[in-house]
């Protein structure tokens, strides 16, 4: 995992003290080695490493050794540059060092492709040779074969720039699903830059920005929107996912992406549950979720799993031990959990099911307990770490990933994703009842009101949207919907809102997934992220997800006989729960209060957005927190010298 820059200003030459400043706030991402490639038409490409590429690296006789370091260099200046900043995981050696090159291509890559080696040995068999064992050559080997549609049999996460002299181009691409970040500013005559982070295109001398003023109040009306191209900066957008696009040294126009990926189809919504097709899904199910945990344990450093207590980190957690038996490993597995077992608060704390799991399971767990003492001193460099404002504090996920830090610990496996993939969230009951077919709705809905309580609602919507959509139309049910306000909109098919789902809300839990773990030097890996899973369950029927009164049906049914059934067959979903409600209702209310006074930008934009302070809700008056915290960070500070990352920073005010 890593971080990377490109600067392609082909009418004004970029200084590279410019370049290695913003790789050096990029440093979090990659603390173990750097390096830069400067070309121009006249003096070709040099290759150069920085203060921390290792003494190794510079007299290793590698392709793309470093001919010097950037101190030795003190005034130079190109139209275009790539810089890296590297978080080994594959392959240690000084043959890991980037930017890569094979034949005049050059690369700067951030993320990991996870069937590197099944791809080497079928690019092996069609002629090609690597020198390393990373990773990174093998996709440079991928693109000489096979071009961007190559970019199809990659199974992993990235995002990346490539130099291809011989052709005299730029491409860049992005991971199907947008788990690893870039963002770009297009200015004129060609000019291009581009960054994993924001805060690093901020350290270009040609990048100018000021808050969207539009954007901010959009977000504190709705939330983030990781999904929309526009950023809360003006003229910085993000890379679309799943695309690839390319840009011409010599007649640099702006990057019009192409996809290589699209969604799939939807699965059929009436299709009837069967129980022996429920078998044949649920050994599928296990066996792909298996596969891609086996992949995602590929790594040169020391690993661990994020267990929330959860059915979806539970189940990862379980899979990583029977792979670490299947290799004979004699150690155990190493766990992180966020808890909250001293503060009375019951409705955040899942020590419970994480001790269950973890007595089965066998594993060293670790823990943390953030305090609400400690959200002061981490709130500013959580936004920082962010670049753009979220919709809470992150206590759990940023303090779990700081804990994963301080033991030694460089890759987690996650679980997110599963959610919406397999209908996760109660909040999906009421599409499933609205369009199933007439026996399995009221069958559904006399089981979760004959055996649950607090469904009531759901099944009174759901049924009532049934009985308006089969007199009047889904259309009529739609309008109505928005009319009412209903809040989770009936009128779509439980497929058709997991899709929508999928490629909106996901992309900021994607988004907190990768600042938050990568501003600890930590990269998290997904493994319900895998593109083979990802397209199974798309096809799998809803009917298969939500039975028999309970969501997530096929995931439970798959894991029952591995995990407590406390865990699999758990109804009080929490996913990473923070205990904000007693935290700002109690001994943070003051220091809320005095936030909120300190940004005059963020009261402004609440009176644009419609709600005045005093009266919004605790997730409004957060949000309007993150972006006045946000607005002084980028903004306001001179020199916007930011917050500490990396490993360095303090878990202050915790009980581990």
């Amino acid at each position: 995992m890593c971080g990377i820059v490109l600067s392609f200003t082909p009418r004004t030459p970029t200084p590279l003290a410019a370049v290695e400043l913003m790789c050096n706030t990029l440093r979090h991402r990659g603390p173990d080695d750097e390096g830069y490639l400067g070309w121009d038409a006249s003096a070709g490409a040099v290759l150069l490493g920085g203060a921390d590429t290792p003494q190794t690296v510079l007299d290793a006789a590698t392709p793309w050794r470093p001919s010097g370091v950037v101190a030795d260099h003190p005034g130079r200046s190109a139209p275009l540059w790539l810089g890296h900043r590297r978080l080994a995981i594959v392959d240690l050696s000084p043959w890991g060092h980037q930017p890569m090159q094979r034949d005049g291509v050059f690369i700067v890559f951030n993320g990991e492709i996870y069937n590197h080696i099944e791809l080497r040995a079928e690019l092996e068999a069609a002629g090609q040779r690597f020198a390393s064992h990373s990773d990174t050559e093998v996709l440079l080997a991928v693109l000489a074969q096979w071009g961007p549609q190559g970019l199809a049999r990659c199974n992993g996460m990235w995002a990346f720039v490539l130099l291809d002299l011989p052709r005299r181009r730029l491409l860049v691409a992005r991971d199907r699903f947008g788990v690893k970040p870039l963002y770009q500013w297009q200015g004129a005559g060609g000019t291009l830059v581009m960054a994993s982070e924001i805060k690093a295109l901020l350290r270009h001398p040609q990048v100018h920005s000021a808050p969207a003023l539009q954007r901010c109040a959009d977000f504190l009306r709705r939330g983030p929107t990781a999904w929309l191209p526009d950023t809360e900066f003006e003229g910085i957008t993000r890379f679309p996912p799943g695309h690839w696009a390319e840009l011409s040294l010599d007649d640099p126009q702006p990057l019009t992406p192409q996809a290589f990926w699209r969604a799939p189809a939807l699965a059929d919504e009436r299709a009837p549950f069967e129980p022996a097709t429920a078998v044949r899904l649920s050994e599928e199910y296990h066996a792909l979720l298996s596969d891609a945990v086996r992949l995602r344990m590929r790594a040169d450093v020391r690993f661990g799993t994020a267990l929330s207590g959860g059915l979806d980190s539970s189940s990862i957690a379980r899979l990583v031990n029977a792979q670490l038996r299947q290799r004979g490993a004699g150690e155990k597995q190493e766990v992180f959990s966020s808890v909250y077992r001293g503060q009375g608060l019951t409705s955040a704390d899942e020590s419970e099911f994480i001790n269950r799991v973890a007595e089965q399971l066998d594993v060293r767990s670790n823990r943390i307990e953030p305090q609400a003492a400690s959200v002061p001193a981490a709130h500013e460099p959580m936004i920082w770490a962010l670049d753009t404002p979220p919709a809470n504090t992150l206590m759990s996920s940023w303090h779990t990933f700081g804990l994963v830090a301080q033991r030694g610990v460089i890759v987690t496996l996650d679980g997110q994703g599963a959610d919406e993939q397999l209908a996760g969230y109660t909040r999906y009951v009421r599409n499933r009842l609205a369009h199933a077919p007439l026996g399995a709705a009221l069958s559904e809905a006399r089981v979760l009101t004959s055996q649950l309580s607090g469904f009531g609602g759901a099944v009174a919507v759901g049924l009532g949207a049934f009985v308006v959509r089969q007199l009047l139309g889904t259309p009529v049910l739609a309008r109505l919907s928005q009319r009412i306000g209903l809040g989770a909109d009936p009128s779509p098919t439980v497929a058709q809102v997991l899709a929508d789902d999928f490629q909106t809300h996901l992309q900021n839990l994607l988004l907190y997934g990768d600042k938050t773990a990568m501003a600890w030097s930590v990269e998290s890996r997904m493994p319900f992220m895998d593109f083979r899973l990802v397209q199974f369950l798309a096809a799998v029927p809803p009917a298969y997800k939500i039975h028999g009164g309970w969501t997530k049906w096929l995931a439970r049914n798959a894991m029952a006989a591995q995990l407590p059934a406390s865990v699999t067959w758990r109804r009080d979903k929490m996913g990473w729960a923070i205990p904000e409600p007693a935290w700002f209702g109690g001994p943070l209310a003051d220091w809320l209060h005095r936030q909120l006074a300190l940004s005059p930008f963020a009261a402004e934009v609440a009176v644009q957005a419609g709600f005045d302070s005093r009266g919004a809700s605790l997730a409004q008056r957060l949000r309007q927190l993150n972006l006045g915290a946000w607005q002084r960070l980028f903004f306001e500070e001179p020199g916007r010298p930011g917050r500490e990352l990396g490993r360095g920073m303090a878990l202050a005010g915790v009980q581990p």
